[in-house]
């Protein structure tokens, strides 16, 4: 599905070109952009349709998958653009992040690809008002698909990344001089 949208350069909504200034989690990430676009070159952006678990202070199941995917998409690009739904760059309901499409290329030759659905058609993601927008019957059928498949979020298995035990209590200094044996556990 995220291949079947083609990246229109000459449609209404706002568009820009983009490099990864910061990674935040599998639906937020911190774009470096035109001033034209943002006064201090930065634009601060949430996904449009897609809510992915979290990944950073709140660990939920799944997140630091959906973080990892969006990261190797990205990271690896040799362009990416950033698209607004419509003729604004719009805010979204915290005021301070822009709802927006994200577009990558992975190599010179090849076309946009649409990550907001490639990270719902992996199951990556639950839906986030998919359907009220300008991609939003390829949302709704790439949500439909990871579904059927059962991939990650909808599978009902266990997220072989999420450490399920008890918080582990111990001292700085532990924690410190053994980080490694701590990765990945609540620790308190």
């Amino acid at each position: 599905y995220a291949s079947s949208v083609k990246l229109d350069l000459t449609s209404s909504s706002l568009k820009a070109e983009a490099t990864v200034k910061t990674f935040i989690d599998g639906d937020t990430t911190h774009f470096n952009v035109p001033k034209s676009v943002s006064e201090t070159g930065v634009l601060k952006a949430r996904y449009l349709a897609i809510n992915t678990p979290e990944s950073t202070g709140r660990i939920e199941e799944w997140g630091k998958k959906a973080s990892l995917f969006t990261r190797s998409k990205l990271e690896s690009a040799v362009s990416i653009y950033i698209e607004s739904d419509n003729a604004t760059w719009n805010l979204d309901s915290t005021g301070g992040r822009h709802l927006v499409w994200v577009w990558y290329k992975a190599s010179s030759d090849s076309e946009y690809r649409n990550l907001n659905i490639e990270i719902l058609q992996e199951g990556l993601a639950i839906a986030s008002n998919s359907s009220d927008n300008k991609y939003g019957s390829v949302c709704t059928s790439a949500i439909a698909q990871a579904k059927k498949l059962k991939l990650n979020v909808h599978s009902g298995q266990k997220d072989p990344d999420f450490y399920y035990g008890d918080r582990v209590d111990l001292t700085l200094k532990e924690l410190r001089t053994n980080i490694d044996e701590y990765a990945n556990i609540k620790v308190a």
